[in-house]
């Protein structure tokens, strides 16, 4: 294995969404509280934000190795671990040049590195729909079991929306196109509204250049969606690289997860060395822009205003020049899993930079790990003390996940105005001296962590690193 240690325009309603978001209840139910930005923390000292990029794989785990993929395969989709099945379940792109239109492919696994690509029609292809960047959303609040899973995607000059019981058939909507214009799209939901949130490319003028930006629409139904706003645009910083006329950067796409005080993004950061070449310079297939595109990480509390975390480093690093993943990262899923103690994330793996002519051109697509829930931590080099802002808890067990075995950790857990609560200070606190993704917090007292009124959680370590906290429901 490798392993590798904006500006917005704000109106009114910007802010009265934000200031919402910042005030709204804080639940640890289903997912974790993280700590790549300070959304759920209320006081912290004696800590420092580190960010961690990934450990990738030396080879791709899907290839085109089909006659229906053509040349290249593509994680324009999402992946999602099936309870009932017990594997993993792909759904991800394709483009053959001897079949008309993108072709969304379904695969499975057992342990996220080999991957079957079954029979799923009567010609023996695993096609289970035909559309370009599918996002597929497996959407547990729908009431409807026909609807349990929705997918976005885009064709016909615009965003259509799909659903399906199962994953395998899909039908169309009654309304589409859902947006406008139409290129790459994620989906996701917001765990405080059950919204869904479409994070999809459009284009915009940003000082001077026409660029590929990321836009956002939110939708209660699936149908009618709101006016899209530009969420995610490239700054002076990412500007700072360029000296010759038209060179720029633009941001490609981003995949976005929430966690129990708001989101992080994975947005693809395209330096474009050179735009609009001739077709009289390119070979079938290749793209008139060129540049090298990578991975970065970025935050927000309501998923419209976005933080930059510093530095800006490459989250998924690209192997060496002529790897499979040499040239550029394009995107990744719109999903990312949690197996054990690490959390994966697919991503789209090229040879070449985004232009480069095919072949060598090729794409692929490659997986990534990080310590599980492990995109950043606080460190504490001495002794340092990380304070929640009040978390309802959706279960009584409190789960830590940190390195601490250079050093100890433990936890108090406190009112939501701050008043100790009996049984739950640190000198009651069992102590962490190793190193865990699930280490679950007890006291000497046994009390249990309340789980009918908001409470606040307390970190106090020494030479520790934390990276999340979340209960036994969460995944």
């Amino acid at each position: 294995m490798k392993r590798f240690v904006f500006s917005v325009l704000l109106s009114f309603g910007v802010v009265a969404q934000s200031r919402a978001a910042e005030s709204r209840e804080l639940v640890l139910r289903e997912l974790p509280l993280l700590f790549s930005d300070d959304s759920g923390i209320a006081l912290s000292n004696g800590v420092v934000r580190t960010v961690h990029p990934a450990r990738t794989l030396n080879t791709p785990v899907i290839e085109a190795d089909r006659p229906w993929e053509g040349s290249r395969v593509y994680i324009y989709g999402s992946v999602y671990y099936d309870e009932a099945a017990r594997q993993l379940r792909m759904w991800y792109m394709s483009r053959p040049q001897a079949y008309s239109g993108d072709r969304v492919l379904l695969a499975t696994s057992q342990n996220g590195v080999d991957w079957l690509k079954p029979a799923l029609d009567s010609s023996g292809q695993n096609a289970v729909f035909g559309i370009h960047s599918p996002s597929v959303l497996l959407d547990t609040r729908e009431s409807d079991p026909a609807k349990r899973y929705k997918m976005l995607g885009s064709k016909s000059g615009g965003y259509h929306a799909a659903f399906s019981a199962d994953g395998l058939r899909w039908t169309s909507y009654p309304k589409n196109p859902v947006l406008k214009f139409g290129d790459t799209i994620t989906l996701t939901q917001d765990p405080a509204t059950g919204e869904y949130l479409a994070y999809h490319k459009r284009p915009a003028k940003v000082r001077g250049f026409g660029r590929r930006v990321v836009w956002l629409s939110r939708s209660r139904d699936f149908q009618e969606w709101t006016e899209p706003v530009m969420v995610f645009t490239p700054d002076e910083e990412d500007d700072a690289w360029a000296k010759r006329p038209g060179e720029r950067t633009e941001v490609y796409n981003m995949s976005v997860f929430p966690h129990a005080a708001g989101f992080i993004g994975l947005p693809t950061i395209f330096r474009v060395t050179a735009a609009r070449r001739p077709k009289s310079e390119l070979t079938p297939g290749q793209s008139p822009d060129d540049g090298p595109i990578d991975v970065q990480l970025a935050t927000s509390v309501d998923g419209r205003t976005w933080k930059r975390t510093q530095p800006r480093l490459n989250v998924i690093p690209r192997g060496a020049p002529g790897t499979f993943d040499g040239g550029s990262i394009l995107g990744v899923s719109s999903t990312a899993v949690h197996v054990g103690d690490e959390t994966w994330v697919y991503y789209t793996a090229m040879t070449t930079t985004h232009g480069g002519p095919m072949p060598p051109k090729r794409l692929s697509i490659g997986r990534v790990a990080w310590r599980r829930h492990g995109f950043a931590s606080l460190d504490a080099a001495g002794r340092g003390r990380v304070e929640t802002k009040p978390l309802r808890l959706g279960a009584s067990s409190l789960v830590i996940n940190a390195d601490a075995s250079r050093g100890q950790l433990r936890v108090a857990l406190l009112e939501a105005d701050g008043r100790p609560i009996d049984g739950c200070a640190f000198e009651d606190s069992e102590t962490l001296h190793a190193d865990s993704t699930r280490w679950t917090a007890r006291w000497r007292s046994r009390a249990a962590s309340p789980t009918d009124r908001p409470v606040r959680v307390v970190v106090e370590m020494t030479d520790s690193r934390l990276f999340s906290v979340s209960t036994e429901t969460s995944k």
